[in-house]
């Protein structure tokens, strides 16, 4: 046992010096941070949105069915509209610059490339109107990587000093709107002569564009291998003491929030969900209550644990895993450093993974179509986020699998800490 705690020692050794430094510099990275801020920004919209389409899709009023849907669409149907505002201003303010300018360039830069004007013809013919294609997920990629682009240029404006210098007898107010619109036609000029470049020579637009190109990578991360990997890599940190969550969670986020509005999407159309990893998916069936399959270790030491350092973790720690929240077990147990749960801390979720997802992959259980908040008790979300009572019993078959391995390994240690509890 010393030579293979040792070993671990060598591996944190290795992972905080390495490892650390670089999650670290993930985590905080500015263009991450405020991506991951504007999410959980508009978080309540798409919560919103989805539960009209859910309840749109119940046996209500016909008015009431209309309504619910035009709601939908003011919400995940506006998904890259809300993306590109937020990102920029959330951005901005990073930069300590105007976010209500940064917003109001990325917006109308945006809407300039992603909503062409449609001129009037036989399905329109009361006059123009603005084709919306691209301000729901076909856009979301597009926003994001305008929202960065056009709040660069404002920053970079900033520091080049571009501004509007006026004779010292004029108030410096009259200069602020001259001064506002300057980065707003920069910007809108700039990317509307890349757009027109693109489409002379290719043919496509940027938008159109960004969608091709990402459309390889989202399928890639919808794969079961990322699954996995995002499994093992999370909770493999966490077992050196390094915050696994916050910094694959950080990768991950914009293509888990596109594959579950590109699934919401599909559910309007009547059509198959074309993702599985998408939304909470991961936190719901995965990673039960948290790091390690929290709630099933918790469960597991209430059941078989007899040490009062064991029992009084599962109950005072018990009620916060119920909504994924695990640090208490992760430092209490503690499962930092801990040879004997090593396995099941780390092969757990993976395990899971696999099951979870091959029984979306056959149909078994309905796919993650409602977005949820992360800390949504697990037996809650995983028959709102699918709407489908399959997914509510495999949730309790993999709790119950997890319970079921976690127990001797619980066993075991709870035997040598009982020990040390007699002899003191």
């Amino acid at each position: 046992m010393s030579e293979a705690y040792n070993f671990l020692l060598k591996v944190q050794d290795l992972l905080q010096s390495k490892a650390a430094p670089l999650a670290g510099k993930i985590n905080a990275e500015r263009h991450i941070s405020a991506l991951k801020d504007t999410i959980l920004s508009i978080e309540p919209l798409m919560l919103l949105g989805g539960f009209a389409l859910v309840l749109a899709r119940r046996p209500v009023a016909a008015n009431w069915s209309q309504t619910l849907m035009i709601l939908y669409h003011l919400t995940i149907g506006l998904l890259s509209l809300f993306t590109v505002i937020v990102l920029a201003y959330q951005l901005c303010k990073s930069y300590n610059l105007d976010p209500v300018l940064g917003s109001s360039s990325a917006l109308l830069t945006f809407l300039s490339l992603a909503v062409p004007t449609v001129a009037p013809g036989q399905t329109n013919p009361n006059g123009l109107f603005l084709a919306a294609e691209f301000l729901g997920v076909k856009g979301f990629f597009s926003a994001i990587i305008l929202g960065l682009l056009t709040v660069e240029v404002v920053r970079l404006l900033d520091i080049k000093g571009v501004k509007v210098r006026m004779p010292e007898s004029v108030p410096p107010v009259v200069a602020v709107p001259l001064n506002a619109f300057i980065p707003v036609i920069i910007n809108v000029v700039l990317f509307m002569s890349l757009n027109s470049i693109m489409m002379r020579f290719w043919g496509v637009d940027i938008p159109q564009a960004v969608l091709n190109l990402m459309t390889p990578l989202t399928n890639t991360m919808d794969s079961m291998g990322i699954v996995i990997l995002a499994a093992l890599l999370i909770n493999i940190l966490w077992f050196f003491g390094i915050h696994g969550g916050s910094v694959v969670q950080s990768l991950l986020i914009p293509f888990l929030t596109f594959n579950f509005a590109a699934n919401a999407q599909a559910v309007e159309l009547g059509k198959p969900l074309p993702h599985i990893f998408s939304g909470n998916f991961f936190y719901t069936f995965v990673n039960i209550g948290g790091s390690g399959a929290a709630l099933s270790l918790a469960l597991a030491m209430l059941i078989v644990a007899r040490s009062e350092q064991l029992k009084g973790i599962s109950r005072n720690g018990f009620l916060s895993v119920i909504f994924g929240i695990s640090e208490t077990f992760v430092f209490g147990t503690p499962i930092i450093m801990n040879p004997t749960l090593f396995i099941p801390f780390v092969v757990l979720p993976m395990l899971n993974a696999v099951l979870a997802y091959l029984a979306v992959a056959f149909h078994l259980v309905g796919g993650v179509y409602l977005y949820l908040p992360v800390n949504t008790p697990g037996l809650i979300a995983a028959f709102l986020s699918t709407m489908d009572w399959q997914a509510v019993l495999l949730w309790m078959i993999i709790l119950g699998i997890d319970i079921i391995v976690y127990i001797p390994f619980i066993k075991s240690y709870d035997r040598k800490l009982l020990t040390k509890e007699i002899e003191n």
